[in-house]
């Protein structure tokens, strides 16, 4: 049985399977051509690989996965081994010299690059502090325009100029970053994307399926995508949502063990509730931690949450929820 292209859980490289994001995609790659860098922002299953993806592939890019790469080591030697073809870099030599000296190679191989993309999935992760440095260097000296995916955390903070503490960090304002937020679909968005599959795919799902589905996953494009698949193959609709929830058990409980205690207890509390204004989320917070937290411990780890897209706050509710419902299905939220 042939997969419904639309339900394909894999990330897409062509805009012919990708929903409804034309004009993002079109924004990214208007953006690079007046030689600007876009970072994409938004929660985690919400399309950011596929868009850079497709813009690769059209533009005619490198694409990296940095879900992995923690060292500028190992972002020099993924560039390399993503580039060596293309190129005709000579991976042996290059290879030492990252080894040696990473940051001045890396340098180098970017000036032979010439004016092509690099596209930097996660980038987040990338926990070196020359990165910056590096990126800041190549925006003066090398024509190579980069795009980022990530969440507002860590290094993507530094990008757009507004980490604290980090000397380096200043090193970027001014430069050419770009923010682009990429949202959860709201309920009609999430109807016409399970209908639209519904139909080109003459899956079987009923108005009610769908309406419950859309109610089920709030508008995370990864889990109608799953539901939809599965359905795709002929799965009822309570047997697609059992195994959408094994996946997504299994996916959150890696996401959340970098968590500590406090961000643990927030997703909890948020779990046993829809929304929660402040002093409400912090009462349950402390009695999930059982002990009383200090504001600006809770503050933090809040704010950690919110920079990471896990918790979304309503500004003009003053209310707090979870970003992802299925963030609830999390059983290492009950360690304490």
């Amino acid at each position: 049985m042939a997969i419904c292209k639309l339900f394909d859980p894999y990330p897409k490289d062509s805009r012919e399977n990708f929903f409804d994001e034309e004009e993002i995609i079109s924004e990214v790659e208007k953006l690079l051509s007046g030689k600007f860098w876009p970072l994409i922002l938004g929660p985690k299953r919400m399309g950011k690989t596929s868009i850079l993806k497709i813009v690769v592939k059209e533009l005619g890019g490198i694409y990296i996965d940095a879900s992995s790469i923690r060292s500028i080591k190992e972002l020099g030697n993924s560039i390399l081994e993503n580039s060596v073809t293309k190129f005709q870099l000579d991976l042996k030599i290059f290879k030492v010299e990252i080894e040696k000296k990473p940051v001045s190679t890396i340098r180098s191989i970017l000036n032979k690059l010439g004016n092509t993309i690099l596209a930097i999935d996660e980038v987040q992760n990338i926990t070196s502090p020359w990165l910056i440095s590096l990126l800041s260097t190549a925006y003066n000296e090398s024509e190579v325009r980069f795009a980022f995916t990530g969440s507002m955390i860590g290094l993507s903070r530094a990008l757009l100029g507004s980490s604290k503490g980090k000397k380096l960090s200043t090193q970027f304002k001014g430069r050419p970053i770009v923010r682009i937020e990429i949202s959860p679909f709201n309920e009609e968005m999430s109807r016409k994307f399970l209908d639209f599959g519904r139909q080109s795919c003459g899956v079987k799902m009923s108005d009610d399926e769908i309406v419950d589905a859309v109610k089920t996953y709030r508008g995370i494009v990864g889990w109608l995508t799953y539901y939809g698949n599965f359905r795709s193959l002929g799965y009822s609709h309570e047997k697609a949502k059992e195994m959408v929830n094994q996946i997504a058990e299994n996916l959150i409980k890696d996401e959340i063990k970098t968590l500590g205690k406090i961000e643990k207890a927030i997703i909890k509390a948020l779990s046993l509730v829809d929304n929660a204004k402040w002093s409400d989320l912090k009462t349950i917070t402390e009695s999930i931690y059982r002990s009383s937290i200090k504001d600006w411990s809770f503050n933090h780890a809040l704010e950690q949450l919110i920079l990471s897209r896990i918790v979304s706050k309503n500004k003009e509710e003053k209310e707090y929820s979870l970003t992802d419902p299925m963030y609830k299905l999390a059983k290492s939220l009950t360690e304490f």
